[in-house]
């Protein structure tokens, strides 16, 4: 049985540490979140939508239009008339229609900017959550590394005492179990990681099996100020912008349709060439004035529509605000709590540590229960799990205010 334990050993614990043993390219968060905004694809398409242009006073109706019209006809036997004419138009008023327009199509453009930073943002936000998964989940399979050796050691000392008949067949089986349940915890803790990169190269746009290092500790603000987030989130969040900007969309949409109620004049001008046996040129102009009357109260019906509209876009804004106070309270919530919980685990860390090692040799020489050994093991485990859960959630925490006050991404 000594043996079959040694094999699951080298299962376990052997080959997954001659992999991370190798070489590895150290990743930064910097350097992928780099990466990530010349590679991700989500960055790309959003980008690409941010670079088109809606905003110009043509799309909008308020510049002229010129027209090349020719005609040739021809009768029997000799008839023939050849005829082109250029004309020139051009919509002078239309109850500030046009005007209306370039305002809704401008804050389009403005829409399509703010999404790609929002795009980058949630990338962003995406990366350093991953990222920082890995760093976390390895710190803790150095813990749960200790904790098998401690458990490795427990079993060869029961197992040798048992060869000498001074241990029961009990105490070998449980020390069996206990080690069985650290190297899948420590399985496990393999599989989290690799996923973690799995996922973290495909925000980068790479190979998925691209394997990388990565640093040892997770860095985070020691204090933020709630009320200076606040207050930048006010005014940079990218939602609450988006939203204040549909809510402009919806307004000059509004002002479009009352425009209807409005006469419109164009105004006209061309020159027409025409050749029928004869040569005949001449310039015209001219100007055509336009008031719908009724039109089956079609406007009326677009009118209340778009004041609905106009409604709901001012109750959506509204309900995004409220939704940004929420998550910034929250967050902050949970910033402070896990930085404060990461404090006092530090010391519990070095106390768990020292207990388990005290208690392996006291178990070695007698003194000591394999149960009181198995719970200095599960405290030194468990105080290391909430230290680097904490540091995790610190960084997420500290990562979602910095994207609700519009400050993750410079």
């Amino acid at each position: 049985m000594k043996n079959k334990i040694k094999k699951i050993v080298g299962m376990f614990v052997f080959l997954p540490l001659l992999g991370m043993a190798q070489t590895l390219e150290l990743l930064t968060i910097e350097q992928a979140i780099e990466i990530a905004l010349d590679n991700n694809f989500s960055i790309k398409i959003a980008r690409n939508t941010a670079d088109q242009v809606n905003a110009t006073w043509g799309n909008a109706g308020a510049l002229p239009s010129l027209g090349l019209i020719g005609n040739f006809s021809k009768t029997e036997p000799a008839d023939a008339t050849a005829r082109v004419n250029v004309d020139l138009g051009w919509t002078i008023f239309d109850g500030l229609g046009m005007f209306a327009s370039y305002d809704r199509l401008k804050s389009l453009d403005e829409i399509n900017n703010i999404n790609f930073r929002a795009t980058v943002e949630h990338t962003v936000r995406q990366i350093i959550n991953q990222y920082y998964l890995i760093v976390s989940t390895e710190q803790q399979l150095i813990s749960i590394k200790q904790t098998l050796d401690v458990s490795q050691a427990r079993f060869d000392y029961v197992q040798a005492k048992y060869e000498i008949g001074s241990a029961s067949r009990l105490a070998v089986l449980n020390a069996r179990v206990d080690f069985n349940t650290d190297s899948s915890s420590y399985r496990r803790s393999l599989e989290l990681i690799l996923s973690a990169k799995t996922n973290l190269n495909q925000l980068l746009a790479r190979p998925v099996d691209t394997d990388f290092a990565v640093v040892d500790d997770i860095p985070y603000t020691q204090y933020l100020d709630f009320a200076e987030t606040h207050a930048k989130a006010l005014e940079q969040n990218t939602d609450l912008n988006i939203s204040r900007l549909q809510t402009m969309m919806v307004e000059a949409s509004k002002k479009e349709v009352n425009s209807l109620l409005m006469p419109t004049v164009t105004v006209n001008a061309g020159y027409d060439f025409v050749n029928h046996n004869m040569i005949d040129r001449g310039f015209y102009y001219g100007a055509t004035a336009r008031m719908n009357l009724f039109n089956g109260l079609e406007t009326q019906r677009r009118r209340r529509n778009a004041q609905l509209a106009f409604e709901n876009a001012t109750h959506a804004e509204n309900e995004t605000l409220l939704h940004l106070e929420t998550q910034l309270r929250l967050n902050f919530i949970n910033y402070e709590t896990n930085r404060d919980l990461a404090s006092l685990e530090t010391e519990n860390i070095e106390v768990a540590k020292q207990n388990m090692d005290i208690s392996l040799e006291r178990y070695q020489l007698g003194n000591l229960s394999a149960l009181e050994l198995r719970e200095a093991q599960r405290n030194y485990l468990n105080a290391i799990n909430r230290y680097t859960n904490s540091l995790y959630l610190i960084k997420l925490s500290e990562t979602i205010l910095l994207q609700l006050a519009g400050e993750l991404v410079k």
